[in-house]
């Protein structure tokens, strides 16, 4: 196993060495571009690295993660009727679902059905068919659906070009859901190339029709992406088909950066270009409904080798992305670093002297920038907010309460009042 953990950090690192940020900001009213097609996203390095482990099991997993399943008090509370708070729960979080504070939970979405591009198959599903996440999400009165996944411009391209993997994939997925009496789905389509625009929506808009065909109270999301370098996606052909869409708000500082910044900048920075606002305001704009738009934070960080320790810095090497809960027990709990906030970002962050030419700097999402992104979307009447991922503060209590005081029924009863 410690072989194979080795050679899985090798290769990360080998993949973010190799991906440039050419990134910038064209004007206020456009959103960042790139001429980079080697951007990857957290959630595609996190696949590759786990999908190469091949474990099998939740047991598995709590053995690799060292999960204790040790009881966490949550502050009591239910989601507001008016939002919803969704999560995602990734199979490599094991079972730690057991701590999930689901009464503050409108939906999660289990992750992931992998799609073989080729067939439409799944190359797999993890547990989805026995995990006893879904049952005690359901007893709580949460939503349940089932993420599908596709990484790639080549495996969008080829999938997307091809109606008879379409169908087995609408069919496969249609019996996955009857099978655990699920929600819907979460479409997670990442890298799809500029040409297979046109198939895309159409493959929305079939998948839609054929699912609710199915079961009528099927829902349909769909992943936006935090920067829509390629203009993907058609909002006004698929609008009527998409029951709520999840921003993939963060990654805008990653393995593929060239200079060190907030994985979530919540405001729009000379120093940082567009933030989530920005994103939102784009997708605004294009058609989205913002009542159908739920914003995704990041519990993980990113974490980046510099020789200043000025923010935004320029990058030697990329480190890793670490979860919050690691944040905690590594940096803040062990070594009592002081954790920073950027005003100007809204982003909190921590910088470590590793010897006196070298230094590391880490951004991530704390209850400060959290509170703060909240007390935004709040009062700008977003849909609901979304959790990448469930179980990264496995063992810490203070983002699931934080929830609670922003959005349960009980301490915001006001909550998306006109008054």
């Amino acid at each position: 196993m410690k072989t194979v953990l080795i050679t899985l950090m090798s290769l990360c690192l080998l993949i973010s060495c190799k991906v440039d940020n050419k990134s910038k900001v064209k004007d206020e009213n456009q959103v960042i571009t790139t001429s980079n097609d080697s951007y990857i996203s957290q959630r595609h390095l996190n696949d590759e690295k786990n999908s190469a482990l091949n474990l099998k099991t939740e047991a598995q997993w709590d053995s690799l993660n060292n999960t204790s399943n040790k009881k966490i008090l949550h502050a009591k509370g239910n989601v507001h009727p008016d939002i919803r708070t969704f999560g995602w729960h990734i199979y490599s979080n094991g079972s730690t679902y057991k701590n999930y504070n689901f009464s503050m939970l409108w939906g999660i979405s289990y992750f992931s059905y992998a799609v073989e591009p080729n067939t439409g198959s799944y190359k797999s599903i993890h547990q989805w068919k026995t995990t006893p996440l879904i049952d005690s999400a359901k007893a709580k009165g949460c939503k349940v659906f089932l993420s599908v996944s596709n990484f790639g411009s080549k495996n969008n391209s080829v999938f997307l070009d091809n109606p008879k993997a379409q169908k087995t994939l609408i069919d496969s997925i249609s019996n996955l859901l009857a099978l655990r009496a699920a929600n819907g789905i979460n479409i997670d389509f990442e890298g799809v190339p500029k040409k297979s625009k046109t198939h895309f929506t159409k493959f929305i808009i079939q998948i839609s029709k054929a699912l609710k065909q199915k079961n009528p109270d099927y829902m349909v999301s769909l992943c936006l992406y935090a920067i829509d370098w390629k203009n993907i996606f058609d909002i006004k052909a698929i609008n009527s088909h998409v029951d709520f869409y999840t921003l993939m708000g963060y990654d805008y500082y990653g393995s593929f950066s060239k200079t060190t910044g907030p994985v979530t900048p919540l405001k729009t920075s000379t120093t940082f270009g567009n933030g989530l606002e920005h994103s939102i305001n784009h997708y605004k704009n294009k058609g989205v409904p913002l009542n159908k738009l739920i914003a995704g934070l990041p519990y993980y960080g990113a974490e980046w080798y510099t020789q200043k320790p000025n923010i935004g810095a320029a990058v030697t090497t990329f480190k890793s992305h670490p979860p919050y809960k690691a944040i905690r027990k590594l940096y803040i709990d062990s070594l009592n670093i002081p954790v920073k906030f950027d005003s100007k970002s809204a982003s909190s962050y921590i910088i470590i002297k590793d010897n006196t030419k070298h230094y590391r700097q880490l951004f991530f999402e704390d209850e400060k920038s959290l509170s703060m992104t909240y007390n935004w979307i709040k009062s700008n009447k977003i849909g609901g907010v979304g959790i990448w991922a469930l179980g990264y503060d496995d063992g810490y209590p203070e983002l699931w309460n934080l929830l609670a005081k922003a959005f349960s029924q009980e301490q915001n009863t006001t909550l998306y009042n006109d008054k």
